[in-house]
């Protein structure tokens, strides 16, 4: 049961992002990208990290988009004329998978008797809250804050670019 829901979640993680490219709107696609981010914390869940799938949601699907979605909106500029036309493909499918995925996803949970495990055994604390802290305080350290510095120049960057381009108009 748990491959079964680790290939529904991967599965779903991929339709978002085929979803998030196949999108004219930076903001539809942006929020095609937060499926996805939930869609990966599904796989953390079943992989038996609760941690890493709790902080997939608050930091990348909540933060992380929220920031995304805010610099989107602010520096939307005129809306292009693909942007107004609808896509070629139906939407009722797009619409209709995510509550057919998690009516799969809790009809396999309720129904599961005994738990089959993966096919690889996990270290113990594999995403838990203490191992998390140790990779990203210790080995990975000078990673993770290079990759602070890296967002907060993009965020000072759009900034300058969308009071840039209110200040010419």
């Amino acid at each position: 049961m748990e491959a079964f829901l680790f290939w529904s979640c991967g599965a779903l993680m991929v339709l978002g992002g085929v979803m998030m490219v196949l999108q004219r709107s930076a903001v539809v696609a942006a929020l095609w990208l937060v499926f996805a981010f939930i869609a990966a914390s599904g796989v953390f869940a079943v992989l038996h990290a609760p941690f890493l799938a709790i902080m997939q949601v608050l930091v990348y699907a909540g933060a992380i988009m929220v920031l995304f979605l805010f610099v989107i909106m602010m520096l939307q500029g005129p809306v292009m004329e693909g942007e107004r036309k609808r896509m070629a493909l139906p939407l009722w499918p797009a619409a209709a998978i995510p509550p057919l995925a998690v009516l799969v996803l809790v009809g396999a949970w309720v129904s599961q008797r005994t738990p089959e495990p993966l096919r690889t055994a996990l270290p113990d604390g594999f995403g838990g809250p203490r191992d998390v802290a140790a990779a990203l305080l210790g080995r990975y350290l000078l990673a993770f804050e290079l990759i602070s510095v890296v967002l907060l120049v993009a965020i000072v960057g759009a900034l300058a670019l969308g009071h840039g381009e209110r200040k010419a108009s």
